[in-house]
């Protein structure tokens, strides 16, 4: 849900962008009307501040949260956060991140996918 201050993470890894792009871009239908992504699919997620998500996918999957944060809005509050969150669990190598700003999201996941959950954190 959309909560100001909250960020929400997500890493995965695609074998491709073009992969991922079909993975987080939303459609419309010839009405106008939004078709959602496999991205808001997979998590439920019905709304969120279009202007408050960035993602990106890299060639080379990186097991290093900073490394995979940095250069986002708000890294340098954010990438110490997820820091601590993940300090005792091991992080998988990945290609893929996707950031929600100002949301607050639940962990519910609906279908299987090529993203995991990481958490939320106070930020931005």
């Amino acid at each position: 849900m959309i909560r100001e201050h909250k960020v929400s993470l997500w890493l995965g890894s695609f074998e491709s962008v073009a992969e991922f792009n079909t993975f987080i871009n939303i459609a419309y239908d010839e009405d106008g009307n939004q078709i959602p992504s496999k991205f808001q699919e997979t998590y439920e997620i019905k709304k969120y501040d279009m202007n408050a998500i960035e993602t990106d996918w890299i060639d080379e999957g990186v097991d290093n949260v900073e490394e995979l944060l940095e250069g986002f809005s708000a890294d340098e509050e954010i990438i110490p956060a997820f820091k601590e969150m993940l300090k005792d669990r091991d992080i998988k190598m990945y290609n893929s991140i996707i950031l929600l700003y100002r949301y607050e999201y639940d962990g519910e996941k609906t279908h299987e996918s090529n993203m995991d959950f990481i958490g939320v954190v106070d930020g931005y």
